[in-house]
């Protein structure tokens, strides 16, 4: 072999050697796949696109108001858009709650706590 080529192959090995080591198994489940990294960018894009449709209801509501009186079905028609928008999208929020809390994927924003924790409430 060359000497170039050794120089190549080993500053391959040694630029491949991270991915070598985070490639060990590792104990993920279905359930942590699902909890850490599936329902996040879920909730974020349930945010987003709540964020989104009130900025075009508060805007479609102010457009509403300031068109003269002949065009203000259009704009009646866009807030109504809106509200089903709204609607459509804390539906779709409730089925991922539903299906977190069905399946037990580790949701625990909505889990009532045991009776241990009511025992620090009154001071002594």
């Amino acid at each position: 072999m060359n000497k170039k080529y050794i120089k190549y192959v080993l500053s391959f090995g040694a630029l491949s050697l991270p991915v070598i080591t985070f490639a060990a198994p590792t104990s993920k489940t279905l359930n942590t796949l699902v909890v850490e990294t599936i329902v996040p960018y879920l909730n974020l894009a349930l945010y987003l696109m709540m964020a989104f449709a009130f900025v075009m209801f508060v805007f479609y509501v102010i457009r509403y108001f300031m068109m003269p009186n002949e065009k203000r079905a259009e704009g009646n028609t866009y807030v109504m858009y809106s509200l089903l928008g709204f609607f459509v999208i804390l539906s779709f929020w409730g089925l991922v709650n539903i299906l977190l809390n069905s399946f037990d994927l580790g949701n625990k924003a909505n889990t009532p706590g045991d009776w241990g924790s009511f025992t620090n409430i009154f001071p002594k």
